[in-house]
């Protein structure tokens, strides 16, 4: 089954870190309400490790899960997003991903509360399948944040996206988190998402996940953190990142 995870395995993160020169968008599920400045690039990479629920021998590896976002102008930001190669436990596989484009709009900004739209669309370049139009999948979605003192922010998405199965798919996947910035350099989150199919055939998927991440330098920021299926059908995984600025 084929789904979207703001271009398959990436992953998001809300920084509290006012002081950062980088906000970065990973890790975690959830994408940042913050866009790029005009003539400043991201480069966000990461690899993370997914346990499969039911054999080990499926466990998958996942890099360089490669995202740029780029300013196009204050409020607006271009992205584009492959996750790279997945092997298999066993390495027989390794598959490359599809390419996904998009971007963010602010539509709120202020010091207590932020809103942005975001919408992506993954196109069907990977591998193992040929170039299609009605396998391209869209997603939008509205993030959110608020900052309730200097430490402690709230944060998430109500965002949907539709794939091509044998017939197209249609799902809803909110989540909601809160980040602790606990030093200058320093912060944690724990997050709750749900991956709500369209079709009944298809489980629903409940994960909480969590991270920290640290501010090596102004323009560089790295991260490490996990995620805990609450079903059987949701997958545990493990992961660790970058994020540079310039």
């Amino acid at each position: 089954m084929k789904k979207i995870f703001l271009g398959t395995a990436l992953v998001a993160f809300i920084s509290v870190n006012m002081q950062a020169e980088i906000i970065a968008d990973r890790p975690g599920f959830s994408t940042g309400t913050y866009t790029v400045k005009p003539g400043k690039f991201n480069i966000e990479m990461g690899y993370n490790y997914t346990f499969d629920t039911l054999s080990s021998k499926n466990n998958t590896q996942d890099f360089p899960l490669f995202e740029l976002r780029t300013g196009v102008t204050e409020d607006i930001e271009f992205d584009f997003l492959w996750d790279g190669w997945s092997t298999t436990k066993d390495f027989k596989e390794s598959p490359t991903s599809d390419i996904t484009i998009g971007g963010k709009y602010s539509l709120i900004k202020n010091e207590k509360y932020n809103f942005t739209f975001m919408t992506l669309v993954t196109l069907p370049t990977d591998t193992q399948s040929s170039f299609k139009t009605e396998n391209i999948s869209p997603l939008i979605g509205l993030l959110w944040d608020y900052t309730l003192n200097e430490t402690i922010s709230f944060f998430g998405t109500f965002q949907s996206s539709t794939y091509r199965d044998e017939k197209r798919i249609y799902d809803f996947q909110p989540a909601t988190g809160i980040t602790f910035s606990h030093t200058e350099k320093f912060a944690s989150f724990i997050e709750l998402y749900s991956i709500i199919p369209s079709s009944s055939i298809i489980p629903t998927e409940k994960v909480v996940d969590g991270g920290f991440t640290y501010l090596l330098q102004e323009n560089i920021q790295l991260d490490i953190n996990g995620g805990l299926g609450l079903n059987r059908e949701s997958e545990d995984f493990f992961g660790l990142g970058i994020a540079i600025e310039f």
